[in-house]
């Protein structure tokens, strides 16, 4: 997907020139960002992290890869699995690991990523080009009426990025940066604002999904499961069917007759499948508002898991969910698509030790009644999980408690 040798040597001979010596809701959105990043939110392009978060506040590297894997999905159509791993020493957001595995990220090397630091707008451009190659889109060479050659700061463009920047300013993705008495500029080693980061994954979308992407509020991330001849007649399409309540019953219900748990990654993904949940959120002044979740599960679960969160969405509490996962491939139910995790800060896993005290391992307290965040037993989310024969870790196991967790079959 690279440029004509021509339009390319062209700009990289401006930048030789410089070597010369001559040379969620977002807080405060904007009011000429609000039609725009209400359609990102709408399109599931913010990631949760960024809500409540100031919009004209600088876009973190982690934060930004939130948004590219969102904007992965949105024009690919393709589910992002979390894998487990940890390619990072100093970051363990998922999001980067899923930014990092598709190839739309690099670290600082030695292990470090770096996730608080300032991202420049041409790398930006960077990782919104590997989505293209990721996603296997090929982009016109020009498709809009921008040039890049009418910028003056063409220059300060580093030469790892001149692909992916002539590629944004082609599609419209990035707009030069005005001021008062002053020429436009492209500014590639500025800075952008967290409304601006989502305002050019929007335009990403316009320019390189296809054709009706969601865009106008109606959010869905489920994906079209292909016909399989093999594949057991959905229980789910009988009328007699109950849920399951047996350890046999529920292992037939998830592997099928005769099935046994996924021996590999491969095997559990092939499985798996993203479903859109509602979810209430939390802002910074106790109001609530309306937001979606994303969910890789277990797609024999799938219809259950939907129930599930509709009940909580529905129920008195309002309850707030800011973090959930569920398929990962570790141990444990999570590699099975059959446990979900639920704001794992708010809700400890803890060792219990011999006087009763507990000792945190993941997380860092759970004080229902006080923190909106931590989930009481016999509220909305114990009920809606514990009524669809889920077991709770706050109080399934004599050796611990994990407050968080929610599993099909108690582990």
């Amino acid at each position: 997907m690279h440029h004509s040798f021509a339009r390319r040597a062209g700009v990289l001979a401006l930048l030789a020139a410089a070597l010369v010596p001559q040379a969620g809701a977002l807080s405060g959105v904007s009011a000429w960002a609000q039609e725009g990043i209400t359609v990102a939110q709408n399109a599931g392009l913010m990631p949760s992290a960024l809500e409540a978060r100031s919009a004209q506040g600088e876009i973190t590297r982690a934060e930004f890869c939130g948004i590219a894997v969102n904007t992965y999905k949105a024009v690919s159509g393709k589910a992002v699995f979390a894998s487990g791993k940890q390619p990072f020493r100093d970051c363990d957001d998922p999001y980067v690991t899923a930014a990092y595995e598709l190839g739309l990220v690099n670290g600082r090397g030695n292990g470090v990523f770096d996730p608080d630091a300032s991202i420049e707008r041409q790398d930006l451009c960077v990782m919104l080009y590997n989505i293209l190659d990721a996603a296997g889109i090929e982009a016109a060479e020009i498709a809009g009426d921008a040039c890049i050659e009418d910028y003056p700061d063409v220059p300060n463009i580093k030469s790892y990025a001149v692909d992916a920047v002539i590629t944004m300013v082609d599609h419209t993705v990035v707009n030069g940066i005005s001021a008062p008495d002053s020429p436009t500029v492209l500014a590639p080693d500025g800075t952008a604002t967290r409304e601006q980061a989502l305002l050019m994954a929007t335009r990403f979308c316009d320019a390189f999904a296809e054709e009706g992407w969601d865009d106008g509020g109606n959010t869905s991330t489920d994906l079209p499961e292909a016909e399989d001849p093999d594949t057991p007649e959905d229980p789910w399409s009988d009328p007699d069917f109950t849920l399951p309540t047996t350890e046999q019953e529920k292992m037939d219900l998830v592997y099928g007759a005769g099935g046994q748990k996924y021996q590999t990654a491969e095997e559990a993904e092939a499985n798996m499948v993203e479903i859109a949940v509602p979810v209430w959120r939390l802002q910074s002044d106790g109001s609530k508002t309306t937001g979606t979740a994303y969910l890789q599960v277990n797609k024999n679960l799938a219809p259950i898991y939907e129930a599930i969160f509709e009940e909580i969405y529905n129920g008195d509490e309002q309850f707030p969910i800011k973090d959930v996962g569920c398929y990962s491939w570790r141990t444990g139910e999570h590699s099975q698509g059959t446990a979900v995790d639920i704001n794992w800060d708010e809700n400890m896993e803890a060792t219990i030790n011999a006087d009763g005290s507990l000792t945190p391992t993941t997380g860092s307290h759970w004080s229902p009644g006080e923190d909106p965040y931590s989930i009481p037993e016999g509220g909305d989310v114990y009920n809606a999980f514990t009524k669809y024969g889920f077991t709770w870790g706050g109080n399934a196991w004599s050796s611990k408690r994990d407050y968080m967790h929610f599993s099909y079959f108690g582990r």
